[in-house]
């Protein structure tokens, strides 16, 4: 039955009962109908059947019915993310099971308390209530509720980024579900443990799982489970790069969401099929469905995933290097989770937020914003997000040219790593480890950790990572002038993106090997493969892959003597960094217009170029300046020293 069929079935029965003036049997008839609605999404509904499942409750002095009742509401709250009211209706509840001696009652309170506190953020509230309620449990022998402590207290540790110490609890949680013959929450853990095993980066255990949970959810006939499961694998599929797959599962799953009138799984399958045309760089597929869950979120009241699709949004628009409008995004994301008291969902913005300004060159900014991050994660026991942000701030360090303490740092984000197991984290901090050395020069260094990249990479089976990594493994050959492995790579990186249908990754491999064929003097070519780059980036939005490949496309025409060309395609590349607010991006546009200007012996003009260029450089503190200062070295020697004198004391005169 549809759960339109089932509300309208209760319905029925809620006037039947009125009309029998069945008190006992209309309070049970408005809380069964809560459920449904409930179930369906229609939280508002759901809220207005339990008051007045609580009203008749309290009219007659039920204690149980009125315990029951606030239980109820306080969940539909929490589904809603209003955690303040969710936390009253659950005390409320805990005040009377204790009072009533109604032991069972109280664990389960205390186990929804938990819930409540985990959501917001607040992990060790959460365990203090978890543990609370399993003692209990164990005390007057209830199998399923200390099931569901393992399983919740395991939770708890996925979310601090404790792997393993979460897969031990699930199994724990299974044992019991299996002996007990509970197929419902049987499925229940076999997707959790599939979910723990995806975030370890081990899809194989993770399919393996997860295709258990939808087996069992065949078997019972559980529809939403059904849905569910569908779910999680199209994520899995996602995570190691088979989109197809991953969006075939998703519409799958969006089908049977439809089909029974789950609106809040229809807005979560919306949500995961924007995350597969996201990866797959089809940005406005992305915000088509990103909107769409938005929506449907806003009309349910699911505060915390309209929150989610905010912060969705915003990396779409920091993707395509709209800068300004993904920080809008990230913002609201923000002002939502410190309102509902959700510090998990404070840190993650921050730590987006510090994205967009390390991507618009904007390095203070972006210390502050990773560095609150990690205060926060570090406050709630977040593991794995105290390994993001020592990532993250390394990876600035790195931007601004200190590349011994990025190293540091990303070391102390792999020993996390290592120490959870995360084979997926560790696989992107290998790739991070590895760039650093070769922007020091490294190149043996940096080719052994992108190997071992590419090594777990392949491991896991991360289509996306493996192509990752050949391109990063190009880079490193072309630096050292090996330009024959170099294109060998980045053509292999491109035979995989083109395999899975990712068209930002296509446009990254032509893009490097346009820098191949440039570096090599076939500017022809280069001007060939920065063109398709060029059209793929125009194609799908992407204002920061335009700029980027206008860019190169200036270099080529400047190296072939076309300095017209070359200051035409420079100009397009600083207007967009300009309006996209990309600080590094107007330094090396307004560096390269000086180049030109130098080339056509306007020495005034490149000499005002570069030392706004270096003003903007100095500023954000990148290792930029080095260049702008072989710039004006470069000129000094062309102009020669008296006349440069000359032109230094005019501008100091203007100044």
């Amino acid at each position: 039955m549809t759960y339109n069929g089932e509300i309208e079935a209760l319905e029925k029965a809620v006037r039947t009962a009125e009309e029998a003036g069945n008190t006992a049997g209309l309070c049970g008839r408005y809380h069964d109908l809560g459920i449904a609605h409930q179930k369906k999404g229609n939280y508002d509904n759901a809220i207005e059947s339990f008051r007045k499942a609580l009203r008749i409750a309290e009219d007659c002095g039920d204690a149980a019915g009125i315990a029951d009742s606030c239980h109820q509401i306080g969940i539909v709250y929490r589904k809603k993310s209003d955690y303040q009211r969710a936390l009253d209706f659950h005390k409320k509840a805990l005040d009377i099971t204790e009072k009533t001696d109604n032991l069972p009652g109280v664990a389960k309170s205390c186990n929804q308390l938990g819930i409540i506190h985990q959501s917001r953020g607040d992990y060790a509230a959460a365990e203090d209530f978890y543990r609370r309620s399993l003692k209990l449990a164990e005390e007057i022998g209830d199998s399923d509720l200390v099931s569901v402590g393992y399983q919740n207290i395991g939770i708890l540790h996925q979310k601090r980024g404790d792997y393993d110490r979460a897969l031990d609890l699930s199994h724990k949680a299974l044992e019991i579900k299996e002996r007990t013959g509970d197929h419902y929450g049987i499925l229940r853990v076999y997707g959790q443990i599939g979910l723990l095993h995806k975030l370890k980066g081990d899809y194989d255990r993770a399919l393996e799982f997860s295709h258990k949970a939808l087996e069992t959810a065949e078997k019972i006939g559980d529809v939403s489970g059904i849905s569910k499961s569908y779910n999680q694998l199209g994520i899995v599929h996602q995570d190691r790069g088979d989109y197809d797959r991953a969006l075939d599962f998703s519409h799958k799953a969006l089908g049977i969401a439809e089909k029974i009138g789950d609106m809040a799984e229809i807005s979560k399958s919306y949500h995961q099929i924007g995350v597969v045309h996201q990866k797959r760089g089809d940005y406005d597929g992305a915000f088509e469905f990103f909107d769409k869950a938005l929506g449907i979120a806003e009309k349910i009241g699911d505060v915390a995933e309209v929150s989610n699709n905010y912060h969705q949004i915003g990396i779409v628009n920091r993707k395509r290097g709209d800068y300004d409008t993904a920080l809008d995004f990230h913002q609201k994301a923000l002002e939502i989770s410190k309102k509902i008291g959700d510090l998990a969902g404070v840190s993650r913005s921050y730590n987006q937020i510090g994205i967009v300004h390390q991507n618009r060159g904007d390095y203070d900014w972006a210390l502050d914003s990773f560095q609150q991050c990690r205060d926060i994660a570090e406050k709630i026991g977040d593991i794995a997000m105290i390994s993001v942000s020592y990532q993250n701030i390394g990876i600035v360090h790195q931007k601004k040219g200190n590349y011994d303490e990025a190293l540091e740092l990303s070391h102390k984000a792999l020993e996390i790593k290592e120490r959870t197991e995360d084979f997926y984290g560790i696989l992107r901090v290998y790739g991070q480890i590895g760039l650093i050395h070769q922007l020091k020069g490294d190149y043996d260094m940096a080719l052994e950790y992108s190997s071992k990249a590419l090594d777990i990479a392949r491991n896991i089976g991360d289509l996306a990572g493996v192509a990752k990594s050949y391109n990063q493994m190009g880079i490193i050959h072309r630096n050292r002038g090996d330009h024959a492995k170099a294109l060998d790579f980045s053509r292999e990186a491109l035979g995989i993106a083109e395999k899975m249908g990712d068209i930002a990754e296509i446009a990254a491999s032509y893009h490097q090997i346009g820098i191949v064929h440039q570096n090599r003097g076939d500017n022809d070519l280069a001007l060939e493969y920065y063109q398709k780059a060029l059209d793929i980036a125009e194609k799908i939005g992407d204002i920061a892959g335009v700029s980027k490949s206008c860019h190169q496309i200036g270099i080529v025409h400047q190296n072939r003597g076309d300095n017209d060309l070359a200051l035409e395609y420079y100009q397009k590349a600083l207007d967009i960094a300009k309006k996209v607010g990309d600080i590094a991006g107007v330094a090396s546009s307004i560096g390269m217009i000086g180049k030109t200007m130098q080339m056509k012996r306007n020495y005034v003009d490149a000499f005002t170029d570069y030392l706004i260029a270096l003003d903007i450089f100095e500023k954000i503190g990148s290792p930029n300046v080095n260049v702008v200062n072989g710039f004006i070295t470069e000129l000094t020697k062309e102009m020669g020293e008296e006349d440069f004198n000359k032109l230094l004391d005019e501008f100091r005169k203007e100044s």
